[in-house]
């Protein structure tokens, strides 16, 4: 199983990452994933790999309980587990939550052209220490999560998110905590925030 990156948040929460190494066929096979005939194969893989890894963090198939709301969040009927998806490339992360408390996951590959759409998010009341592609990275990253846990869409990302991080460097592996800010009209929230940077993508998580 390429589970790349797994972490236990507090007693609550835990993520993993998936790295898709597998073909479509030889993953359908091996766990069972009957493709959606409308779907890409690209969908069907990320899809297949979500209910995996939903699976593995909770140590059963929840994933015959895997449900969407009118807004797109997922969620598991008659349970008060939160959960999270994102993807990008070949890369899928999930993060859970045994206490019902929302959280937002997002995955992202680095890229230098983000540098192009930062005007659309990246505003001077965010704060992030890393160097200026890795801090949009981010930046965009918190702002999803941000999007991710408040669940009712109609958010700005200049408006109404701002992201706050504080990072600390190991062995070169960028990681650290933030927080981060809902703000829209009379609706105000703070949220915890955690990043890391696993090989050429960042990863961020909130609640």
């Amino acid at each position: 199983m390429p589970v790349i990156f797994e972490k236990q948040i507090d007693a609550a929460k835990k993520l993993a990452v998936w790295h898709i190494t597998e073909s479509e066929e030889e993953l359908f096979k091996k766990h069972h994933f009957l493709p959606h005939p409308d779907f890409s194969k690209k969908r069907n893989t990320e899809k297949a790999v979500s209910q995996i890894l939903l699976n593995h963090l909770l140590d059963y198939d929840a994933h015959i309980d895997l449900n969407k709301d009118i807004f797109g969040k997922p969620y598991l009927n008659n349970s008060n587990i939160a959960i999270s998806f994102s993807h990008s490339k070949q890369m899928v992360a999930c993060i859970i939550a045994l206490n019902d408390q929302p959280v937002g996951i997002d995955i992202e590959v680095i890229r230098p052209s983000i540098g192009h759409i930062a005007h659309k998010f990246f505003t001077k009341q965010d704060s992030v220490p890393l160097p200026a592609n890795l801090g949009i990275h981010l930046v965009w990253g918190g702002k999803e999560v941000l999007y991710k846990i408040y669940a009712k869409k109609e958010l700005d990302f200049i408006e109404h998110l701002t992201v706050k991080f504080d990072a600390n460097l190991e062995l070169n592996q960028p990681f650290g905590n933030g927080i981060g800010l809902i703000h829209k009209n009379n609706y105000n929230s703070t949220h915890q925030l955690g990043f890391y940077i696993l090989k050429d993508f960042m990863l961020v998580w909130g609640s």
